[in-house]
């Protein structure tokens, strides 16, 4: 269990399903409420409990992509504000790309199957509005079509939002990794977080010019999640702190401290004392990793060695791959 996640999200485990465990938060008893309060109890429960599970399948698409990369994903965390993965894919912009996108094409997927074009082409134009409900109110006569323009609904609004290029949303994870194969390491987040600031602008004047409150609330909770991460940043937050784990500032990083120590010498400060704690922690987690990489690398090895290259699976043919670039010392340009 991931205690940090633990201490923001009180939650409990509903048990285990393809080796991950799933935790719904005490805070979710919000999502009824307010649902319910909005749109009836029985029109808010049944588009809450297809919400669930379209952001329950949503996280597992992450799950299953970061295994199929390399990775691992092992939790799954259900929070009021939408579902994270705690997911490590293989190392490399591929890897993060594969696993972010996975999510969304789980939506996109599920959109396609309950495309209300297939059984209630005069609901179409409706049902692509994502500020509005397409129905008021279940109907006995019509339950079938009801519940699919729900399901499509809750997906079509999560695959917008999660497309959203920023920070830490799936496009924003997909921004980075497009950035990382492309740019500079030490530029990526600094360039992520500058679209994330340009679309919150764009939503939050949107929105109060065609007097939207949905638009304006969702500018508003991203120009939050920019200015979180651009706090990370300045503090040097390690992104190995994020769902996915990957960390591309490391560049940014280490120029950062070369710096400080090129000045003058000083004793250390409260802030300079945290980071010395971060750098030390990450440092751990890094020997963690790579010990652990050491010990896959020589199975995978001495199953090679026995039996011949052709003996590995897919899976394990892009773990071994994944562990060698991991263990591979980096070169002066790459420092």
């Amino acid at each position: 269990m991931n205690d940090r996640l633990n201490w923001m999200f009180p939650s409990i485990s509903m048990g285990r399903l393809f080796s991950t465990d799933i935790r719904v938060s005490w805070w979710f008893i919000l999502v009824p409420v307010i649902t319910g309060l909005k749109y009836g109890i029985e029109l808010g429960l049944a588009f809450m409990v297809l919400m669930f599970v379209s952001v329950l399948l949503h996280e597992f698409g992450h799950v299953i992509a970061a295994r199929w990369t390399g990775g691992y994903a092992d939790e799954i965390h259900m929070t009021p504000i939408g579902g994270l993965a705690l997911a490590r894919p293989a190392q490399g912009a591929f890897g993060l790309g594969v696993t972010s996108a996975a999510g969304p094409a789980v939506n996109l997927v599920l959109c396609i199957a309950s495309y209300p074009g297939w059984y209630a082409p005069e609901t179409l134009w409706g049902s692509l509005n994502p500020c509005v409900m397409p129905i008021a109110r279940l109907s006995s006569a019509h339950l079938w079509r009801d519940l699919g323009l729900l399901l499509f609904t809750a997906n079509w609004i999560g695959l917008l939002v999660n497309l959203l290029p920023v920070l830490p949303l799936d496009g924003g994870q997909i921004l980075r990794a497009i950035l990382a194969a492309r740019t500079y390491a030490e530029t990526v987040q600094r360039t992520a977080i500058r679209v994330g600031m340009f679309v919150s602008v764009a939503f939050l004047a949107v929105g109060a010019i065609a007097d939207i409150s949905q638009i304006v609330l969702i500018g508003t909770f991203v120009l939050a999640m920019n200015l979180v991460q651009l706090l990370q940043d300045e503090y040097s937050e390690s992104m190995g702190d994020s769902g996915f784990g990957h960390d591309f500032s490391g560049g940014y990083e280490s120029l950062e401290r070369s710096g400080q120590a090129a000045g003058r010498e000083h004793s250390p400060g409260l802030l300079e004392q945290w980071r010395e704690r971060r750098r030390m922690e990450r440092e751990n987690l890094d020997r963690i990793r790579r010990k652990e990489a050491e010990e896959q690398l020589d199975l995978l090895l001495a199953k090679v060695h026995e039996n011949g290259l052709q003996s590995l699976s897919a899976r394990e043919q892009k773990l071994l791959k994944s562990c060698s670039e991991l263990l591979r010392p980096k070169s002066k340009s790459e420092g």
